[in-house]
Formats: C-alpha cells, sequence, structure tokens
C-alpha cells in the first residue's frame, strides 16, 4: 500500500529543492548561486532573496501529488470490484495483489477534492470499456482545475481581509488546523489544499425566494441567450427543489439529484458573479456557491457522457470571470474532444433521438464549439476539430423551451425571431472566425501571400453584418456589432505593416479597434454587462492596436476620433479594474504604453527617433532624456534584458499615471514586452503577444 500523499512528499529524500533566486527563476536567467546576493541581481542593484531560497524548499509538484490521488482513488475501485459476487461483471484490467480496504481509500480520496476531480475526469466510457490513464484523459486537467479552484475560489472564501475576527485580532485565522496568512491589503494564502470537510464547512445555504430567483434570471437574461445549452424549464424545478435537496444528507442522494445540484449551484455561482461585477452585490459571495457545487462533483463518473460536457462547460463559463483562466483552454479541449468521441459533430449520430433531445444536443455542441474556438483565437492556439470535420447543422430558430416534435421537426419559417436567434448569430460569426484562424493565423506561409484572402473573408464578415442588422433592432446591436468588429480587426490586424495608409483596409482595422472600445464602453454604462477574461483581451488588443498605428505613423492617423477610441478603452479598462483587481495590471501597462504615443506625438525629432522601449524608460528614469537617450542601445538592437535591467535600476514615480497603484512593476513588464512588438518595421506579421506569456510575467516578484 503507498504511503499517503503528504507523508510521501516531505519524506523524499530525492526530491530537488530551488536554487535560483525569485527574479532569475521568473526571467529565466542562470543563476549564480552567490551568497546572500547573486551576481545577476547584485548588477540590476535589486533586492535578492537567495538566502530565502536557501531556507525553504518548493512544495512538491501538483502533477505527482494528482497521479498519487489518482493511485489511492484506483485502489478503491479495484476494492469494490473484489468485493462483487462472481457472477457480476468484472473491469477489464489486473487485479491487485494486495487488496485495500475500503475504509483506507475513502480517508485518502475524500480528504481533497482533486482527488474526486481526477475520478470525475478519467474513469472511464459510459460503455464499461478499459479507460485510458495516460496523460491526455484528463489527469493534468484535474491538476489544472485543482489549482484554479485554489486560486480563485478557496482562498477567496477564506480571505482574511473578508473575517471580521482576524480584523479584530490582527493575527492569522486557523480553518481546521491551518493557519492562513496574508499581508495587509494583499491575498490570502493557505497553507494547504482544500479538502471535502472544508467543501462542507463553507458551503453555501439556498438562497432565499427573492435573491435565488435574481441570481438564477442574471444567468438565464445574461448568459444563456449566448449559450442554450441548459434547459430553462429544469433548471428553474431545480431551484424550486433547493431546499427539500438540500435537506437530504448527502449520501443519500442519488446521482441524478447530485448532477442537479451540481448544475444548479454552478450556475447560481455564475449568475452572482455577473450581478458582482455590475452591480452591488452583498449576498452570499459566488466562491461559496461554487463550493457547494463541488461538493457534488463527484456525480458526474463517466467520461464520456452528456454530463460531463455540460459540467465542464459551465466551469469555463465560471472561470472565464475568475482572476485565473489559464486553465480554460485545456478545459474547453477536453469538452470539445468528448464532444468529437460522442459523435457529437455529426448529424448521423442524432437521427434515432426524440427531436427535443436532437435539438439539446446541437444546442450543446456549439456552445462548446463557440466556447472552444473564442478561446483558442483569444490565446493564439489550435482548435481541437477543423471545421471540414463537422456536418452537424446549427440549432433550429425555435424558442428554446419548444417541445412539440411537429415545430422542432420542420425548417421554421426565415427571418423569424425566437429566443435562438441571437445565439444562432454568434456561433455563424465564429465559424467565420475559424476560417480567418485556418486562412491567415498559420507559420506554414508568408504573410504577403495571404493578401488575397482577405477580400473573401472580409466580404463573409459584411454578408453576416448585413444580416444581423436586419435581425435586430438599434439597442439590440451593441452585443453583435462587438463581435462583428472583433472579427474584423482579427482578420486585417496581421496585415497592418505591409498596408498603406491609402488602403481602405488599414482604416477599416482601425475603425473597427476603434469601435471595440467604444461599444464596450456603452456596455459598462448598463447595469448587466459583466466582463470576462475574454472581455479585457478583446477591449485591450483593441487598443493596442490604435498605439501601434499612432505609434508607426504619429501625426497622419492622429485625429479626433482617435483620441475619443483611446480614451473609450482607458476608460474601459479602469471601470474593469474596479471590479476586479486582476484587471489592473493591463489598465496600468496600457496607461505606460499612451504616455509613451503621447510623449512622441508632441515631442521633438530627437524624441520621435527613440523606440517605444527607450522612451518609458527616459519617462520613468527622472526624466533625464538626454543621458537615457545616450546610455539606452538603438531600439532595434535593445533586448529584453537591457530594458529590464535598466527599469529595475531606476525610480518607478507614479506622477503621469491616472491613479497608479504602488505597485506597479508587473505592470511595467507588460508594457515592456510590448514594447518591442510596437516598434516592428514593415513586413513583419503584426502577431499579438501571447496573453498567457504577459500574465506570466506579472506573476514574478
Amino acid at each position: 500500500m503507498m504511503d499517503s500523499p503528504s507523508t510521501s512528499s516531505d519524506n523524499n529524500p530525492r526530491k530537488r529543492g530551488r536554487t535560483a533566486c525569485t527574479r532569475c527563476k521568473t526571467r529565466k536567467q542562470k543563476c549564480d548561486n552567490e551568497y546572500p546576493v547573486c551576481s545577476n541581481c547584485r548588477k540590476a542593484n535589486v533586492e535578492c532573496d537567495k538566502s530565502l531560497v536557501s531556507r525553504h524548499r518548493e512544495s512538491s509538484p501538483g502533477y505527482t501529488r494528482a497521479l498519487q490521488e489518482r493511485i489511492a482513488y484506483l485502489e478503491g475501485r479495484l476494492s469494490e470490484f473484489e468485493s462483487r459476487p462472481r457472477d457480476e461483471p468484472s473491469v477489464s484490467f489486473r487485479q491487485s495483489q494486495t487488496p485495500i480496504s475500503p475504509q483506507a481509500t475513502t480517508r485518502r480520496t475524500t480528504s481533497n477534492p482533486l482527488g474526486e476531480i481526477v475520478g470525475f475526469l478519467t474513469v472511464g466510457s459510459s460503455l464499461d470499456a478499459p479507460a485510458y490513464v495516460g496523460s491526455s484523459s484528463g489527469l493534468s486537467l484535474a491538476v489544472n482545475l485543482g489549482e484554479m479552484v485554489q486560486a480563485t475560489v478557496w482562498n477567496n472564501v477564506l480571505s482574511p481581509s473578508s473575517d471580521p475576527s482576524r480584523k479584530a485580532s490582527g493575527g492569522p485565522k486557523e480553518v481546521n488546523g491551518a493557519a492562513i496568512s496574508s499581508e495587509e491589503g494583499g491575498p490570502s494564502v493557505i497553507n494547504r489544499p482544500a479538502r471535502m470537510e472544508d467543501l462542507t464547512a463553507n458551503a453555501a445555504e439556498p438562497p432565499n425566494e427573492e435573491m435565488g430567483a435574481r441570481i438564477l434570471k442574471a444567468y438565464i437574461n445574461r448568459l444563456h441567450p449566448r449559450y442554450p445549452f441548459l434547459d430553462r424549464k429544469e433548471l428553474w424545478a431545480l431551484h424550486e427543489k433547493r431546499f427539500s435537496l438540500s435537506g437530504i444528507p448527502h449520501e443519500r442522494l442519488s446521482k441524478a439529484e447530485k448532477f442537479g445540484l451540481f448544475k444548479l449551484y454552478l450556475v447560481y455561482s455564475i449568475g452572482a458573479t455577473m450581478m458582482q461585477l455590475s452591480e452591488k452585490y452583498n449576498y452570499t459571495a459566488p466562491e461559496r456557491f461554487y463550493m457547494t457545487a463541488l461538493r457534488h462533483m463527484c456525480a458526474v463518473q463517466e467520461l464520456r457522457s452528456i454530463q460531463n460536457i455540460e459540467s465542464m462547460a459551465l466551469l469555463v463559463i465560471y472561470h472565464l470571470r475568475s482572476a485565473s483562466s489559464h486553465g480554460v483552454w485545456y478545459m474547453i479541449g477536453l469538452a470539445m474532444r468528448i464532444c468529437i468521441d460522442l459523435g457529437l459533430h455529426r448529424k448521423a449520430n442524432l437521427v434515432n433521438l426524440d427531436p427535443f433531445t436532437a435539438q439539446m444536443r446541437r444546442r450543446l455542441f456549439w456552445s462548446v464549439y463557440y466556447l472552444e474556438r473564442v478561446i483558442a483565437v483569444s490565446l493564439g492556439r489550435p482548435p481541437s476539430i477543423p471545421d471540414s470535420h463537422i456536418d452537424l447543422e446549427l440549432p433550429l430558430n425555435v424558442n428554446d423551451d419548444e417541445r412539440d416534435p411537429a415545430v422542432l421537426t420542420s425548417q421554421p419559417p426565415a427571418g423569424l425571431k425566437t429566443t435562438l436567434t441571437f445565439s444562432i448569430c454568434l456561433f455563424q460569426l465564429r465559424q467565420i472566425d475559424s476560417k480567418i484562424q485556418h486562412s491567415i493565423y498559420r507559420a506554414d506561409r508568408a504573410l504577403h501571400t495571404l493578401r488575397p484572402k482577405l477580400d473573401r473573408l472580409y466580404l463573409e464578415l459584411e454578408e453576416w453584418k448585413s444580416s444581423a442588422t436586419s435581425c435586430f433592432s438599434n439597442s439590440e446591436l451593441d452585443y453583435p456589432m462587438l463581435h462583428y468588429n472583433r472579427a474584423v480587426r482579427l482578420l486585417i490586424q496581421p496585415f497592418l505593416p505591409l498596408l498603406s495608409l491609402s488602403d481602405p483596409y488599414y482604416h477599416i482595422c482601425l475603425r473597427a479597434a476603434g469601435e471595440i472600445c467604444q461599444v464596450h464602453k456603452r456596455l459598462h454604462q448598463t447595469l448587466e454587462y459583466g466582463h470576462s477574461f475574454l472581455a479585457v483581451q478583446t477591449v485591450f488588443v483593441a487598443g493596442i492596436t490604435l498605439l501601434y498605428a499612432l505609434w508607426t505613423h504619429t501625426d497622419r492617423v492622429w485625429s479626433v476620433q482617435m483620441s475619443n477610441d483611446i480614451r473609450a478603452c482607458s476608460t474601459v479598462l479602469f471601470v474593469m479594474g474596479e471590479r476586479a483587481g486582476w484587471v489592473k495590471k493591463y489598465r496600468d501597462a496600457f496607461e505606460l504604453l499612451i504616455n509613451a504615443a503621447m510623449e512622441k506625438l508632441q515631442g521633438d525629432e530627437a524624441l520621435r527617433a527613440l523606440g517605444m522601449a527607450q522612451m518609458m524608460v527616459a519617462q520613468h528614469g527622472g526624466g533625464d532624456f538626454s543621458r537615457m537617450s545616450n546610455t539606452m542601445p538603438n531600439s532595434e538592437n535593445v533586448s529584453q534584458s537591457d530594458i529590464g535591467a535598466t527599469y529595475t535600476s531606476q525610480a518607478m514615480p507614479a506622477s503621469g499615471i491616472p491613479d497608479m497603484p504602488g505597485g506597479t512593476d508587473g505592470a511595467m513588464r507588460m508594457a515592456m514586452e510590448l514594447a518591442p512588438w510596437l516598434d516592428q518595421g514593415n513586413n513583419v506579421p503584426l502577431w499579438m503577444p501571447d496573453f498567457e506569456t504577459l500574465e506570466n510575467l506579472t506573476s514574478g516578484p
């Protein structure tokens, strides 16, 4: 029998400790391990934490921990099959020589919800076939989900800043024997992962009638029109039974009831998050609803199931609006692969289903398609399946609560407006996005050879726009036009270095980027708009596109309209930053880049000759322009390490950046990563720096 994860990891004599200081590790530089200050930090004249590194060892990797949980789970499953009568079917893997008691297994697998998540993702197919338990079976996804839960839910629920007892005492709080510490005003640190008893202790009570209806309506009115894969009638029925179901002990609930509660509380958490991002919300924290949902996650025990796809889609929707969205690409990718495994992408696999079930499967597949395409495009990664392998039609344009087989088997009249019209329009636009990504964003062709594809794809976008404007009134067009302009920017942006200012496409791209900022500004003036990671990425890249044009062509593109668009982008990022703290680094980086662009626009000829990185170093190096221009290398040859070393040795004044918080180091790193990208010359593809790279830049000390 293997030791528990905590015992084996703490007593492992072969476990390696950290050797590099945090600064060298973050910058991926070789640390010479000089004590107490390494040579890299000494040259940059910054603080080195080599002494702390030498006294502390890094925690065991999450992957190893997840493997140990997986082994414990499989041992428990094996013991269950060993106790079966001989006439019952058995699994198709070799039985263990050492039987494990169910009590010991339960003690292991329920001590950490990550073990249950692993089981939820990798138990096997619904056909009782042997299950693959390798690197693509969901284990790495479970690790990602465990880290996302730890970062965005567990720490937030037990945050000392929200705990009155800690504020009164001033000392660290203990929860079930685990100390929680935090710097003043900073994030909390949990010294151990969440366990099942912690989820139970911090679970949320069912919402009351008034708030429960408001939270559920927030999800149904704001998100369900985009992702219509849930049955509204079923959701309301679960909501009506929430008190009776919550009163039943967890172990006495059926699997269907557990999954119903999991789905309901996940919808509560998403709806509460939407309200929290768009209005004053003082009710149960969304994280507590999320933790309550996790208690019932183990009800979904089959990897290849419709319930699993719904679960992962809901988890992705939640985490897109949280502080950690690193794992969403893996999660939505697995959801799409399960769709493919079940054949949801082929129309032939739905012919034997009743009309309503077939329509629900179509809505589920296209919702997952929508999420995967938009996440893949935002992160610059390929999708799981090409469009040429999909022959499933879009959902019928009927009301989503329609159950009449005659209606669900006949083609609705053209121009009919229903509750699914909005989502169908967005699904069609995602298909064009997919064509753009496949045709333009590729590494095997030179960019100039792809220029002929631009006309055909732009024509498709214009046809979609014409169709959308005929379907929706002016008051309903903001959100569809936001996505249309995003697609136009996505299409034209790579070609900007190749286009002359006289080319209409250049100005079409700038107009689309400006409209993205203006529409976001209008949406934030409403009470129902709750932004996500994708919205932050969309408006941030639109603003950077405007700054690129301004930086490369200066007064030739400057206009009152561009000024208003840049100001709108800045305003939106500031509003987002006030509602979600993790957005502030994007807001501050954008302000740094604006300041540099304005200096060039208003400066003399010598100032205009500087690169973006040199300009920012000159600005934040005390304002001595002549000294900085003589000491900084030419912008074409400057390296990130040179810029970073120069920056970190200078004082960082807060003046010039409105309401800039004290800690601007992460924003400056992000701005310095973007500066060489803005300085690119002609004939260089204008690829946006990877968003995950920008996130990692700001996670250092």
